[in-house]
Parts: structure tokens; C-alpha cells; sequence
């Protein structure tokens, strides 16, 4: 049989993608590229099918079940939020949150947290503890 250029690519990415990071370094405690949501379309689902909560004025968090056996995060921090330091600063932190609560969360989950302005002005610590008792509570 002859393969074509295009199978042979998505043959090699998805050995890539087995190796990306060994469970043996991070464990439960990684980030990885299976874990977030990349794709416009998927924003765009779980924004739409996806049930809201609203975390007073720190951020709004849209969650859906997926098909998948794993959660899954986008972020969405808008020039509203601040200048590209702030952005990256809430980004980072949601991230890190996500990473830290994700083993403790229903599986098998999409979820798209959007950041409000005070967000930047919080400290890390508020934003933990707001953030980890919403996250804990989607189902």
C-alpha cells in the first residue's frame, strides 16, 4: 500500500504526541497540549452549549461535558484586561490553578475561563481560592 505525504505527517504527530511528556516526570501535576482548547470551534461550542458561572467581577467560567476521558481549559483575557504583561500575568495564573485542581475535578470536561479586569489587580492567592471553589463545583 502507498502512503501519502499527509498520512505520513499525521503518523509522525501522532507519535509526537505519545511522547510529548512522560507521566513518569509530572504525573497528575502537567499541562499538557491534549489538555487545552486550541481550535476556535471548540471556544466557540462551549461557549455556546456550555453552562456559565460567574465569579463576581474576577472572571466568568463556561464549562460543557466532552466525550473525551480527559478536562480540557481555554483562556480568553481581551485587551481589556490590560497590557500584554497583565494578559500573560492572568493566563499564567489560570493555568497554573487549572494544573493544580485538575485531578480533583469531574472528568471529562471542557471548560473556558474569560478574565475580567480585576483579575489583574487580585492577588494570586484571591484568585486560587475563588477560582479552585468554582472549578470544584462543575459537573
Amino acid at each position: 500500500m502507498l502512503l501519502l505525504v499527509a498520512d505520513v505527517f499525521w503518523l509522525i504527530a501522532d507519535e509526537k504526541e505519545e511522547k510529548a511528556c512522560p507521566p513518569e516526570i509530572m504525573g497528575d501535576y502537567s499541562f499538557t497540549k491534549l489538555e487545552r482548547l486550541t481550535k476556535r470551534p471548540e471556544f466557540q461550542k462551549v461557549l455556546a452549549y456550555g453552562e456559565k458561572k460567574r465569579i463576581g467581577r474576577l472572571c466568568i467560567v463556561f464549562s460543557i461535558s466532552n466525550g473525551l476521558n480527559r478536562k480540557r481549559l481555554g483562556v480568553i483575557a481581551s485587551k481589556k484586561v490590560g497590557n500584554a504583561v497583565a494578559r500573560n500575568r492572568v493566563k499564567r495564573a489560570i493555568r497554573e490553578i487549572f494544573r493544580q485542581m485538575k485531578h480533583r475535578m469531574t472528568p471529562a470536561v471542557d471548560i473556558v475561563v474569560i478574565s475580567g479586569k480585576e483579575m489583574v489587580a487580585e492577588s494570586y492567592k484571591v484568585i486560587d481560592e475563588k477560582l479552585s471553589n468554582a472549578l470544584l463545583t462543575i459537573k
